[in-house]
């Protein structure tokens, strides 16, 4: 009597199981076909993938066709055995297509149909289809780089100007793993709206033999790149030990990671003064390089940019600080600006005219100005001990930011100045010379019809 009753309860769960399997059988999501990007043409080596996914029974079987004029080609066709066995799965569009198809100019279409295994549809399960029409243009775009010859120091700026073809969607140079977009150059000839310019660097510690190049991509992928005349003039920075003082050390530490609560304390103050003076500082470097997405593709400065009034340099632009306590070298970190210092609480003038972008406490520079003065250009101050400026707000040159201070990586009252283009720290000593900026950036607009 007792195993009839046990074997009755294993009978009612499994039926219980079975019905609840089959309830979730039931659910009537289809599964989602989700492309990487949008797009509306293609080149001759498409970026593209799929993917696909169903969180309820799982894929059953998905279909990637292509058509264009009377050819049909089925990119993949895959069935999955059982049901919750796939729940997604991703498929690289552009390879299949390189693989199976020889691309011809002119209008195509794709076609994704997925289904799972839910009971819906006579068993069949939920199905989605999705199409995509498009065009393939695999002719690349036009790219013509202007005569001229481009010095460019190590930690230095650059400009390169060049003509491309109305389909280009992005341009600019590529220095090593580096990209600097290119925009369109106010011009007096209406008519050449293909006139581009593109400012450029070349960082304080990349080789002097790192490749450049103008790069241009068209809206179906397409790319072209071009040579330009440089030579690069290798600079040697200074290397300094910078002793830790306890002190120092005591009053930077707190004071940093109350405003960066990131920052987590590492129960030593030598190590958590190191993952501030190293992480944070990587963190504060990626932070300008965002905001110079946002830079608007036209100067915002006017002439060379002012050093500050009656200041004296304390510390050079790629100063190699190693940082040493107790006779050991606990870090090393390169100094990216100038540290200019006058007397204490010293009104801190605006290198030149431009938007501020952030007046606020900024990590190992403490209170801190930027401003950006367009196309990718970004002047930095920073440990003042007031702020008197707005983001958004227009500012001329020598306008006053606030005043200096001591806040954020800082031992005493001075400001530390740094620019950047496109997040890539600039020796400022360029843009401080009015016959520099003629030479390498105005007179080759100029020559080029800018206005």
């Amino acid at each position: 009597m007792q195993m009839i009753r046990v074997m009755a309860r294993l009978f009612l769960v499994s039926l219980l199981a079975s019905f609840v399997a089959g309830c979730s059988r039931m659910e009537s999501q289809a599964p989602t076909v989700e492309f990487n990007r949008d797009f509306k043409a293609l080149g001759s080596a498409p970026a593209l993938s799929v993917a696909v996914e169903d969180s309820g029974t799982g894929l059953r079987h998905v279909t990637i066709r292509l058509k264009q004029k009377d050819e049909d080609v089925v990119l993949a066709d895959e069935s999955f055995d059982k049901a919750g066995d796939a729940k997604n799965k991703t498929w690289d569009v552009g390879k299949l297509i390189a693989g199976k198809y020889k691309i011809q100019d002119g209008p195509a279409r794709l076609t994704v149909t997925a289904s799972d295994y839910a009971f819906r549809n006579f068993l069949k399960g939920n199905q989605t289809e999705i199409t995509k029409d498009f065009q393939f243009s695999v002719t690349p775009p036009q790219l013509e780089v202007l005569p001229g010859q481009h010095y460019i120091n190590q930690g230095g700026s650059e400009c390169v100007v060049y003509r491309v073809s109305p389909n280009v969607e992005l341009s600019g140079v590529q220095v090593g793993k580096r990209f600097f977009p290119g925009y369109p150059v106010n011009t007096s000839n209406k008519d050449d709206k293909r006139l581009h310019f593109a400012l450029f660097a070349l960082q304080y510690d990349e080789p002097v033999d790192t490749p450049m190049k103008v790069v241009a991509r068209d809206t179906a992928g397409n790319e072209v790149t071009a040579d330009f005349w440089h030579k690069v003039f290798p600079k040697k920075f200074r290397s300094r030990d910078i002793p830790l003082e306890d002190s120092f050390v005591q009053k930077v530490v707190p004071e940093i990671t109350s405003h960066t609560p990131e920052i987590k304390n590492e129960g030593d103050p030598v190590k958590t003064f190191v993952k501030i003076n190293s992480e944070l500082r990587r963190k504060n470097h990626a932070a300008i390089a965002k905001f110079a997405t946002q830079s608007p593709g036209q100067f915002l400065w006017n002439g060379a940019f002012l050093q500050l009034s009656n200041s004296r340099v304390e510390s050079y632009f790629a100063d190699r600080r190693t940082y040493v306590y107790d006779g050991k070298a606990v870090d090393q970190q390169d100094h990216v600006g100038f540290d200019l210092s006058v007397v204490q609480h010293y009104p801190i003038e605006a290198g030149n005219d431009g938007r501020v972008i952030y007046a606020d406490y900024f990590g190992i520079y403490g209170n801190a100005v930027m401003i950006d003065h367009g196309a990718g250009l970004i002047s930095l101050y920073g440990h003042m001990s007031s702020i008197d400026v707005k983001p958004g707000q227009m500012v001329k040159k020598q306008e006053v930011l606030g005043k200096s201070g001591s806040t954020g990586l800082a031992a005493g009252d001075h400001l530390h100045f740094g620019m950047f283009l496109h997040g890539v720290p600039v020796n400022p000593t360029e843009w401080w010379d009015e016959k520099w900026i003629h030479d390498h950036v105005l007179d080759r607009l100029q020559e080029a019809g800018a206005h």
